[in-house]
């Protein structure tokens, strides 16, 4: 693993699990699709705490100056959590998955109930789209 890297494991909601790698917000970011969380380590050092999580085309350009970075910052916020995965539908998973099952602070208040049936229905209708 490349110095300054470090993976992260989140278990969603549905039970699968997610890998996101943990890097510092002055590493160079890639500039392609995909899921993000500002995190700060857990108290025990051992994982992390998101404290916010979304997803972006492209992450290289809306990273540079995020809105929420400084907030998440001054909640403990050390890291960027990155996972990539190439299909939006993937990443629009991925994010209703975790949103559900971690509750980021500065996501805001979740229904549980509504994000288990967004990710579930989001297939279907794109289908019949």
């Amino acid at each position: 693993m490349e110095a300054g890297k470090m993976d992260a494991i989140f278990k969603g909601i549905s039970g699968q699990y997610h890998r996101f790698t943990a890097l510092r917000p002055d590493a160079e970011l890639p500039a392609q699709a995909g899921v993000y969380a500002f995190a700060r380590p857990k108290a025990d050092g051992l994982g992390w705490v998101p404290l916010f999580l979304s997803r972006s085309a492209d992450l290289q350009r809306r990273l540079l100056r995020h809105e929420r970075w400084e907030e998440a910052r001054l909640l403990g916020a050390t890291h960027i959590l990155l996972h990539t995965p190439a299909a939006r539908d993937a990443r629009e998973a991925v994010e209703a998955d975790l949103l559900a099952a971690l509750r980021p602070v500065l996501n805001g208040p979740f229904d549980a109930g509504a994000a288990v049936y967004s990710f579930a229905l989001r297939p279907l209708a794109a289908a019949a789209a």
